[in-house]
């Protein structure tokens, strides 16, 4: 066997060191992906750019622990069943909905209460 082709890239002790090493390394950008964070990328160029200052390391991996807010889009969130119900009767009356349309969103409504 030909001792270039042996001493060429290196040892299979030191590729498995090095894999090792970057699935460590990046850590914090894999945890920010398997739990499907919504800033794995912006995570991922902390992790890539900081991450060897130990302290963006740090940084990444507990924002990547972190569960973001919940954003709520308008007021729907604070609305009661009354609400909703009373929104529906004015679309009704409208003329928007049928009388069939309004009593299976109620019941809708109804049901998720």
């Amino acid at each position: 066997m030909d001792s270039d082709a042996i001493n060429y890239g290196g040892s299979m002790g030191e590729l498995i060191i090095l894999a090792i090493f970057l699935a460590f390394y990046f850590l914090p950008t894999i945890v920010a992906s398997q739990r499907d964070h919504t800033s794995t990328g912006a995570i991922f160029l902390l992790n890539f750019l900081l991450g060897w200052t130990f302290l963006g390391w740090i940084a990444a991996l507990i924002w990547s622990f972190t569960n973001p807010s919940a954003v709520v889009i308008g007021d729907y969130a604070k609305r009661s069943v009354a609400d909703e119900i009373e929104k529906l009767a004015k679309l009704r009356d409208k003329g928007i909905l049928t009388e069939n349309e309004f009593n299976e969103k109620k019941q809708q409504i109804l049901d998720k209460a």
